[in-house]
């Protein structure tokens, strides 16, 4: 009987595990870097400094409404920013840290001082 005695691994099963090996490599490398390209993609676009900077606007909003029920009751706007927020049951709570809001008395328009997202 002519017997051959099985020695370690061939050729063709390191060649294959090789493969496997570098093709699991390559897919883990594409995994780690889309998640890492997406991660970047999420903090350039912001959406919590725009949904900051959507809630200052509609709260100026509200007080810009105010300010119109003052001009049809007075016939005039307020004199200045400090009669605005004496009008108002309690100062605004912007979402954007130092956010605040500009006030010209002889128009009665109103302005946040942050209006850009990036900055919120």
């Amino acid at each position: 009987m002519n017997m051959m005695k099985e020695r370690g691994f061939g050729y063709i099963e390191i060649v294959i595990v090789v493969a496997v090996v570098a093709v699991a490599g390559f897919l883990l490398m594409q995994y780690f870097t889309s998640t890492a390209k997406t991660v970047e993609k999420m903090q350039q676009d912001r959406p919590l400094a725009r949904t900051k900077l959507a809630a200052d606007q509609a709260t100026l909003t509200s007080v810009q409404g105010l300010l119109r029920n003052y001009q049809a009751e007075k016939g005039q706007y307020p004199a200045d920013k400090a009669t605005v927020i004496g009008l108002l049951a309690s100062p605004p709570r912007f979402q954007c840290p130092g956010n605040d809001f500009e006030y010209d008395p002889a128009t009665g328009a109103l302005g946040l001082t942050i209006n850009d997202d990036s900055r919120c």
